[in-house]
């Protein structure tokens, strides 16, 4: 029975997905290492007792919440469980969201595991982090999902949820653009922003949560121009691991701005848009879902390693979306996001390679090598022309 299951792949893989993440939470708590589930837990019972998110609290750890007011319900039943249970099942939810969201995709089952095993690395340096970000992608796949299945009471509350708890699931609005009902669509937005902004009042004051809404956005600025290192004239955060840092961190340009960036990048990725006779080919809306992915994170000042398992989803999707058999160039991505991306987060590299491909944002290079190669196929390609090994395309 157990043998069985590491000579077939197509159950390897999802067992690893699991056993990883739950078997990281596990060592993390032997290990004391819970900083960032202290700052999750920490979000609910602040807000019970009406102090500020987004403050600093040595005594209960170091940083601080970056997570909108609804997350605190999100948490709330972890509270209530013993870490050493918490994390690893904290770990397992998030695995399980995105697992959920990979095999929605129209992808043939016995193939599946192809895209566990893109992934399976970045959801481990996640795990490690304890990270919702599984979660965060998760919710982009379900958000573009429901827009295919015409479900958009269920595509909208996705956009939300990610919205009011990372903001990065906001750019699943994009897929209004697939949606047979876009007024019902744009309605739903609505409603669900209104529910889920006076959700937390449930356990707390509307004027608390108002005023939290408040320092939510206060701490997403100051975070930024920490992020980028500006405040000391370096960029030498673990964070900013993006387009941006790269260019700021490589080309010693530490006060430049994301606006020179994110301007560009933003009508890059609305460009294809323009190709409205592609948007009911399938191809073409799951490379745009990829695209979203990485551009999401790329172009993020907030981007660090655990991240990155938003953007290796979005590569895992572009890469089964190839023309078969699949050409060098894109085998030569993908491997190179597998080694400079992924696997620079765990120890088969040394530790002062692994802090310089970080500190310089050297990790986000390759992502951004795949995005601008998926734009440009999503701007010249005809995706009614490609066949594909793995992609269900009726």
């Amino acid at each position: 029975m157990i043998l069985s299951v590491f000579k077939d792949k197509r159950k390897l893989f999802p067992f690893l997905w699991f056993f990883t993440p739950a078997l990281a939470g596990f060592l993390k708590w032997r290990l004391g290492e819970v900083n960032n589930y202290n700052i999750f837990t920490g979000v609910y019972h602040h807000l019970i007792e009406g102090l500020n998110l987004y403050d600093l609290y040595p005594k209960e750890y170091f940083d601080s919440n970056h997570y909108g007011p609804l997350f605190s319900l999100i948490i709330m039943p972890f509270t209530y469980i013993p870490n050493g249970i918490g994390i690893p099942l904290w770990n397992c939810l998030q695995a399980f969201a995105l697992y959920k969201a990979l095999t929605l995709l129209p992808i043939k089952p016995a193939y599946q595991w192809i895209l566990l095993a893109i992934c399976l690395v970045d959801l481990n340096t996640s795990s490690h982090s304890v990270q919702v970000n599984p979660t965060v992608v998760a919710f982009i796949i379900f958000s573009w999902h429901f827009v295919k299945k015409d479900q958009v009471i269920w595509a909208t509350l996705f956009v939300m949820l990610g919205a009011f708890v990372k903001l990065y699931g906001i750019v699943g609005l994009a897929f209004w653009v697939f949606s047979e009902s876009k007024i019902k669509y744009i309605a739903y937005c609505f409603l669900w922003a209104i529910v889920l902004f006076v959700l937390p009042m449930a356990i707390s004051s509307p004027s608390f949560i108002v005023q939290s809404y408040l320092d939510w956005y206060n701490s997403l600025v100051h975070k930024n121009i920490q992020n980028q290192g500006v405040e000391n004239g370096m960029g030498t955060s673990m964070q900013d691991v993006s387009l941006m840092g790269l260019v700021r961190r490589v080309g010693g340009f530490p006060q430049l701005s994301n606006l020179f960036f994110i301007i560009p990048g933003f009508i890059l990725q609305v460009m294809p848009l323009l190709r409205f006779k592609q948007y009911k080919n399938i191809l073409f809306q799951l490379r745009y879902l990829a695209s979203l992915s990485i551009f999401v994170v790329i172009f993020s000042s907030s981007s660090e390693s655990p991240t990155f398992i938003i953007a290796v989803t979005g590569v895992a999707i572009w890469f089964i979306t190839q023309d078969f058999p699949i050409q060098k160039w894109v085998w030569v991505l993908l491997i190179t996001v597998t080694v400079v991306t992924s696997l620079t987060a765990t120890d088969i590299f040394p530790d002062w390679l692994r802090m310089k491909i970080i500190l310089y944002s050297i990790k986000a290079f390759p992502c951004c090598l795949v995005w601008f190669a998926c734009i440009y196929q999503l701007l010249f390609d005809e995706t009614s022309e490609i066949k594909t090994l793995w992609i269900n395309q009726d």
